[in-house]
């Protein structure tokens, strides 16, 4: 699962959920990775311009549920041993599952001033012509966009220099683990960001 956050102008995408797991899926996981003190699994990718690292904490006894997660950065790859697992390793295992998951997703995008991008609602923002208001400028926004009772997304904006914009999203994405899951959910994010922010 290597993807492309520089292409996207995406600084690093996080994704996580609960999941049920099997036996036999628990033994393959614990062969490929060696739990560690706490029982949890990590698994590793490096590749140009990127490091990732995926977990899979020790399931309940009980229910087999467990937390799995993975987490993506636009930077420089560091080399990883040979004996380490990979994160495809863990993807391969998850097909037989085939189960849809429900994930908590986080993105965060940063656009710099040669990108001229725009956001919106134009920031950062001068305020009213009051007196003694307790602020300069406003810097920032929150945007959130409801499904019924259910949040779909929340956007948070930010221009921290003129010129500049960050974006942190925030979104639920639903869907098997597959070799396709992280594209999936960073294509899902982009859509997001385009429709707040406009690059010339």
């Amino acid at each position: 699962m290597q993807i492309n956050l520089k292409a996207h102008n995406v600084a690093n995408l996080e994704f996580s959920s609960k999941i049920t797991l099997t036996t036999d899926l628990i033994a393959k996981i614990q062969k490929l990775s060696t739990p560690d003190s706490d029982g949890d699994n990590s698994f590793f990718e490096s590749y140009e311009n990127h490091n990732a690292v995926a977990w899979v904490f020790k399931a309940d006894e009980k229910t087999l549920q467990s937390d799995v997660g993975f987490m993506y950065e636009a930077k420089k790859g560091r080399k990883i041993g040979k004996n380490r697992a990979r994160i495809s390793q863990l993807v391969n295992l998850s097909f037989p599952i085939n189960q849809q998951v429900t994930f908590d997703c986080r993105a965060s995008f940063q656009f710099g001033k040669k990108l001229r991008a725009k956001s919106i609602v134009h920031l950062p923002q001068k305020p009213f012509e009051l007196p003694d208001m307790p602020f300069d400028r406003i810097q920032g926004m929150h945007f959130v966009k409801s499904d019924g009772s259910e949040t779909k997304y929340d956007v948070f904006l930010e221009a921290p220099t003129q010129g500049v914009i960050i974006a942190n999203i925030i979104f639920k994405y639903s869907s098997k683990i597959d070799s396709n899951l992280a594209n999936n959910i960073l294509n899902r994010a982009v859509d997001i960001s385009d429709m707040f922010i406009f690059k010339e």
